[in-house]
């Protein structure tokens, strides 16, 4: 698997992993992303577009489904087939990150997220 730095922000220059990711697997503008997610937070009563319950929710809407795997396996050591990935990862303590790997290909502001451990990963269907 190989970095490529990518990053995506709102008009302010912020930029949030959840959004830089399904900006990134699905095409889409950081505000669109972002209205969404806010829209789908409402509707499931969550007090952040960054709450699993909602970006699950929005991943599933837009067709990005979560995938049996091996948890506890680092980023830079996962065995991917070439197609478009979200994961959901951390540091075992208190850092949680998303990424999006496409065709083996991570995509991140920087290359810190390979050493972080898996939680959950989906697939772009």
């Amino acid at each position: 698997m190989i970095f490529k730095e990518f990053c995506i922000s709102d008009k302010n220059g912020k930029s949030n992993c959840v959004i830089r990711s399904l900006c990134k697997i699905l095409n889409k503008e950081y505000e669109d992303v972002y209205n969404d997610l806010c829209e789908v937070a409402k509707e499931l009563n969550c007090s952040s577009f960054n709450d699993i319950p909602v970006f699950e929710k929005y991943m599933e809407d837009n067709n990005i489904f979560n995938v049996d795997f091996d948890k506890d396996v680092m980023i830079k050591d996962l065995n991917l087939n070439n197609d478009s990935y979200i994961v959901f990862c951390w540091d075992k303590n208190n850092y949680y990150h998303m990424l999006p790997i496409i065709d083996n290909v991570i995509y991140d502001k920087n290359a810190d997220g390979m050493d972080l451990y898996v939680i959950s990963v989906y697939i772009k269907k």
